[in-house]
């Protein structure tokens, strides 16, 4: 943007696996960066596995001007749509869930669960699985805030799309609940495996920008081609 300085901004206290650390090397290189609303990012590339490695954003680690930036561009891809309330999930969305309120106005938004307490026993649930978590988890819509979005313009946020799993479960319970899903803003997009969990609705999916995955030879992290962004 003209006039405007470009700054590099790394996430804090989320240094890459250093050798000893989960059986895991120091990765090359050990950043990966992305563009957000005109500012720059530096991710840390984080090993998952022997032969795979991603560039990690953890939003609630980010601070609150990242919040409000990415809030302000997500609500603006979607304010022409005018959507009622916004939805997030736990935990990762709550900040976005807020700053896209926020910023379109709207005082009321809804957070889905995923940590089962006893009010949420009769919830309504789906399964939700994450290339980060080993274990599966459900998704909670408890019974008592179906009247909170039931025939409203629903715009559900999260903070990465990479499986699709988290973000397709959470537009079925919207539309359980009776809502209208009328987009769905996340941070960023990673790979695209999420197309074929979503179907028809990957089309509702806006991010902010898109990473790769990795793959991992010798200490030297590669993004995998067929994950990167693809052209305009």
């Amino acid at each position: 943007m003209k006039g405007r300085k470009q700054v590099f901004f790394d996430q804090p206290e989320l240094a890459p696996p250093t050798r000893g650390s989960a059986g895991m090397p120091t990765l090359s290189p050990e950043f990966h960066e992305i563009n957000l609303a005109g500012e720059r990012f530096r991710l840390p590339i984080v090993q998952l596995d022997e032969n795979t490695a991603i560039a990690h954003l953890i939003v609630i680690n980010m601070g609150i001007r990242f919040g409000e930036l990415v809030g302000k561009a997500i609500s603006e891809r979607f304010a022409l749509l005018k959507p009622e309330i916004v939805v997030g999930s736990a935990t990762l969305g709550i900040p976005v869930a807020i700053e896209v309120s926020r910023h379109l106005g709207l005082d009321r938004y809804l957070i889905l669960q995923k940590s089962p307490k006893f009010s949420l026993a009769d919830a309504l649930s789906e399964e939700v699985k994450s290339i980060t978590t080993p274990l599966s988890q459900r998704l909670l819509l408890d019974r008592k805030s179906i009247s909170v979005i039931q025939g409203k313009r629903v715009l559900v946020v999260d903070d990465v799309v990479t499986s699709g799993s988290s973000i397709a479960a959470a537009i079925r319970l919207v539309r359980r609940a009776g809502a209208n899903v009328i987009g769905a803003g996340v941070v960023l997009t990673e790979g695209h495996a999420w197309r074929a969990a979503l179907g028809e609705d990957a089309k509702l999916i806006e991010g902010l920008d898109h990473i790769p995955q990795f793959n991992v030879l010798d200490g030297v992290a590669t993004p995998i081609p067929e994950t990167e962004a693809e052209s305009a």
